[in-house]
């Protein structure tokens, strides 16, 4: 009599590798092919490939990136509500400075505001941990989106009907690209007929469009899949902290407040005491004296902000003295910071009064006033000891403070501060002031004419209606005097 044998169980299938990467801060979730987001994400693509190579930021580049936003929202369209409508209406508003304004600087500061703005609205990242990993989520979707991507481009069934369509035009688009690039480079003729109709099509051009098409379609497309498949991004969480005894943290953070409050007694003295008795204590001008610490008490509001965050992990709150005990000491850190900030902000506001305004100086000056305001929300956070609001709060409140940057046209604020501090004391740098982008053309239009040979160059050239861009449209309708002789006093003094 044979013994029977047990039942063989299936073997199970391998895990994919991208889940074992990814493990439960990305599950693929298996979701469905979407054909037509990567078919609107692959126009977007060429969209970009047309209007973007070989111009200045303008219209063109505009109408790219809302299409970009647009493609995004749909994807996205089953998880909007009014927090996200808020990101949405936010990225759109920086996203305007590539219209609004020349500076490079400025516009490329809020594009990559724009940049992190969004992707934590796309991934709804609340902690800190969060909204720092946020950003990194687009690019990895182009790793862990690539079976979504398969099976968009191999749906079964009724929608995947038109695919033959779709490849028909691409291959079709790839074969003009080609031959058009060929037959432009061999006859000057057919390359004229052809530029008075389509963008330009020499052999390096289309490298530079393959290069923008690819690049567009994979963000967007990027983009698509972390609007379908968030990533659980406030699940990086660090370990509790341990929590220490009352002496070990009250008597550091103790210290750190008294040499707080020394500090700004020196400041009274300095303040009350005036120049003469800053030239016989110190050497130093005032200006000087000013100067001297704003890069140091800029790190030192940063490191405050550690210290808060290392205790509020390490401080013990079981009982109601405690949580007391950590509300005043924290309290009383945040407020001194407070003033801190209020002193590096005035010490930059002297010195720029003293050797003239720059765009470093201006950016620094924003980047301190925003710590002052997490430093604020970290203050009433700790009052209630509850923060979870602070960082989505710091993160929109920076983006609001560059917008704001952006809209009062930071070139021509320059411009007009240095041009009256001219007025006033005599002092200029001219090759700093000429180097301003077409923002500054108004206000350094408004030099006395013989002063304009050091600032004002040649006309922009004017650009096609892709690429128009107020700052240059504003430049180009100021007065130009490039025949005017230059003073012999032209001359740079800092």
């Amino acid at each position: 009599m044979s013994t029977p044998t047990a039942p063989t169980r299936p073997a199970e299938p391998p895990r994919p590798v991208l889940d074992a990467v990814f493990g439960v801060l990305w599950p693929d979730q298996r979701r469905g092919g979407r054909p037509r987001l990567v078919g609107a994400a692959l126009g977007v693509g060429l969209l970009a490939a047309i209007v973007v190579p070989f111009r200045d930021l303008g219209v063109g580049t505009f109408l790219v990136l809302v299409s970009v936003y647009v493609v995004v929202a749909i994807a996205a369209r089953d998880r909007l509500d009014r927090t996200m409508l808020g990101y949405g209406v936010l990225c759109l508003l920086l996203t305007t400075t590539v219209v609004l304004r020349d500076a490079a600087w400025i516009v490329v500061l809020c594009l990559m505001a724009t940049f992190v703005v969004g992707a934590a609205a796309l991934t709804g990242a609340r902690s800190v941990n969060g909204l720092l990993a946020s950003p990194a989520a687009v690019p990895l979707a182009g790793l862990r989106g690539l079976p979504w991507l398969g099976r968009s481009l191999t749906v079964p069934g009724r929608a995947a009907a038109w695919w033959p369509l779709v490849r028909t035009i691409a291959v079709s688009l790839a074969l003009v690209l080609v031959f058009g690039a060929l037959f432009v480079s061999a006859d000057a003729l057919f390359a004229q007929w052809v530029s008075a109709v389509v963008p330009d099509l020499t052999l390096d051009s289309v490298s530079v469009r393959a290069f923008v098409l690819a690049a567009v379609f994979g963000l967007t497309t990027a983009g698509v899949y972390v609007a379908l498949v968030p990533p659980r991004v406030d699940r990086l969480t660090l370990p509790p902290g341990r929590v220490v005894r009352r002496f070990e943290w009250v008597a550091p953070v103790a210290l750190v407040v008294a040499m707080f409050v020394v500090f700004l007694g020196a400041q009274l003295t300095a303040m009350f005491g005036g120049h003469d008795y800053l030239r016989r204590t110190t050497g130093l001008t005032y200006a000087e004296y000013v100067h001297q610490g704003f890069g140091q008490l800029t790190l030192v509001t940063v490191l405050t902000l550690a210290v808060v965050a290392t205790v509020a992990r390490h401080a013990p709150r079981a009982t109601g003295s405690d949580r007391l005990l950590v509300r005043v000491m924290l309290g009383a850190l945040c407020a001194l910071t407070l003033v801190v900030v209020i002193s590096a902000l005035y010490r930059m506001h002297v010195y720029e009064q003293a050797y003239g305004f720059t765009r470093l100086r201006l950016l620094v000056s924003v980047f301190e006033a925003w710590l002052g305001v997490v430093v604020a929300f970290v203050l009433a956070a700790g009052l209630a000891l509850r923060g979870r609001w602070v960082p989505r709060a710091a993160l929109l409140t920076g983006a609001a403070m560059l917008l704001g940057l952006a809209a009062i046209n930071p070139d021509a604020y320059i411009a007009e501060q240095n041009i009256e501090r001219f007025g006033q004391t005599g002092r200029i740098d001219w090759a700093y002031l000429a180097g301003l982008s077409d923002d500054a053309a108004p206000a350094l239009a408004r030099l006395p004419e013989h002063y304009q040979a050091c600032v004002v160059g040649a006309a922009p050239t004017a650009d096609d209606w892709l690429e128009w861009n107020l700052g240059r449209a504003r430049a180009a309708g100021t007065p130009q005097r490039p025949d005017l002789p230059a003073r012999p006093d032209c001359v740079s003094r800092g």
